[in-house]
């Protein structure tokens, strides 16, 4: 059997491996020049020439191709890159996710995302203080505490009520933006970007945010979310709609294509967060060599460790809570028919063992209460 991937990030990466030690033939495309290396660890080699080339992997697989593929052709098993076509018995596509972008951003000199290693050189290579991210979610705020760290003025501009919305609720936010200005980040939240000021040669000046408020900015990091890379699948005609359709098995809608990671859409979910990217490589590499299991969503967990500071976040922060905060330290525990569907620990991970054993399991009121006696 012959197996083709397309993409090189951490879901492609990981089932390219696990089929190839099962002996099957495999054919790994990526579109960068680079091999390997982790996209969540960009931010932490920003602005360090040695410590971003240390995140290549030393060495490449023999099966790992560094052309991008142009088209799929799925009547006839074919994948090209440029003139040159590949047949393939299985097809997993794997094209991850790219970088959401402002259009009045769009051909600004200075405003820049971060996704790929190729941007993370550029933004090396450009970057001017004032740094305005434009976005306080994960990524923007790893982004923003690590470019600090070597030295430029950083203000995080933040469009919802609080930072880290997708994983905390204000509670939790507000002791992590206390610990994040005391360490020199200068956060702004509720606030709205809404044009940009250049100067003479057409370099960014300035950010323009609700009220008219000028935001002096020389380099802009925008982190607004991603978006699926659904360009190919769409163009094969397989089905798509916010991702790339997959059923219980991860099957598109060619049983002889899969999609996992970031691209693919499984019950109308796109998490596009590392655990999820590795049991779907988990789950695709067996159901090509074994029998068929269904694929199984892991506990969808995050965690954001600022200096002296940890924050936890794990399932779904919706509905009831019960939840206790004693000076810089915050826990809540979100409760639906008496089973834990979700948590965020702030300043402390004691009971992140418990989180993780009972997860969408019962919870008794004293266990709860137990939890919250510190």
């Amino acid at each position: 059997m012959n197996v083709i991937i397309i993409g090189n990030g951490v879901a492609g990466a990981t089932v390219a491996s696990r089929l190839a030690a099962k002996g099957v033939e495999v054919q790994l495309f990526s579109e960068e020049p680079v091999g390997f290396y982790s996209r969540i660890m960009l931010p932490q080699a920003l602005c360090d020439k040695e410590a971003l080339s240390g995140l290549i992997a030393k060495s490449d697989p023999p099966y790992l191709m560094k052309r991008p593929v142009t088209g799929i052709d799925i009547s006839n098993k074919l994948v090209f890159s440029g003139s040159v076509s590949y047949p393939y018995d299985k097809l997993i596509i794997a094209t991850g996710s790219r970088s959401r972008m402002l259009d009045i951003f769009s051909v600004t000199d200075g405003a820049c995302t971060l996704r790929t290693f190729d941007d993370a050189q550029h933004i090396g290579d450009t970057i001017e203080s004032p740094v305005v991210v434009l976005g306080g979610g994960l990524l923007g705020l790893e982004t923003a505490i690590w470019v600090r760290r070597r030295g430029y003025e950083v203000t995080v501009v933040e469009v919802a009520d609080h930072i880290l919305s997708k994983q905390l609720d204000r509670e939790g936010a507000s002791i992590l933006k206390e610990h994040l200005e005391g360490q020199g980040l200068v956060i702004r939240e509720g606030v709205r970007a809404q044009a940009q000021k250049l100067d003479p040669r057409g370099h960014l000046r300035a950010l323009i945010v609700e009220g008219e408020e000028e935001l002096a900015c020389n380099t802009l990091l925008l982190s607004l979310g991603v978006l699926p890379e659904v360009a190919l699948a769409k163009a094969a005609g397989l089905e798509v709609d916010q991702g790339i359709v997959v059923d219980d098995y991860l099957r598109t809608s060619d049983p002889d294509v899969l999609a996992i990671g970031d691209c693919a859409q499984w019950h109308d979910k796109i998490p596009g967060v590392v655990p999820v990217a590795l049991a779907m490589a988990e789950c695709a590499a067996h159901n090509l060599t074994s029998e068929l299991v269904t694929y199984k969503e892991p506990v969808l967990f995050t965690r954001f460790k600022g200096e002296g500071l940890d924050v936890v976040s794990v399932g779904s922060l919706k509905g009831p809570r019960v939840y206790k905060r004693r000076e810089s330290r915050y826990e809540a525990f979100f409760i639906e028919d008496s089973l834990l569907i979700g948590a965020i620990l702030v300043g402390s991970t004691e009971h992140l063992g418990f989180v993780r054993s009972h997860y969408r399991q019962y919870v008794a009121d004293d266990e709860m209460a137990s939890l919250l006696a510190f």
